[in-house]
């Protein structure tokens, strides 16, 4: 038996670091490289933030998949957007995220040049790992890696 649940917890935390990544390399370069330092702090912290129900809502007498979000994506060679988890992937993902948020407090003063490249790549990549957890369908597992 699988969790079903009302909020796409997992979708969030695979889009919100992606999209935060995307805002910081809109802020243009070493030009705005404080807002690009700000904007990646406060997508890494939203990011950690919507892995924390997974871990609060996760059902531990159960070893099926939770969290399950199910979409067809191309239905003519039944690829599907298939996420859920299980109890070690719910834990990846939120190590990953809290790591994700670590990096960026970390290279705060060390990056020093194309700041929002760094962020913007670190937060399309930790958005990207958590659909690597999460993956069902084997297509989307390698979309996501």
């Amino acid at each position: 038996m699988s969790m079903q649940t009302t909020v796409p917890f997992l979708s969030l935390a695979i889009w919100t670091p992606v999209l935060a990544g995307l805002v910081v390399l809109a802020t243009g370069g070493d030009r705005n490289a404080a807002m690009a330092r700000l904007i990646a702090l406060v997508g890494a912290v939203a990011g950690f933030l919507v892995t924390l129900p997974l871990y609060v809502h996760f059902n531990l007498q159960t070893s099926g998949m939770q969290f399950v979000e199910l979409a067809q994506w191309i239905p003519q060679f039944n690829v599907n957007y298939h996420l859920g988890v299980d109890g070690i992937s719910m834990l990846f993902l939120l190590l990953n995220s809290l790591i994700t948020v670590v990096v960026v407090l970390a290279g705060w003063q060390v990056i020093e040049s194309r700041v929002a490249q760094y962020y913007a790549a670190f937060l399309i990549l930790s958005g990207l790992m958590n659909g690597v957890f999460s993956a069902l369908d084997g297509v989307l597992f390698y979309v996501f890696l």
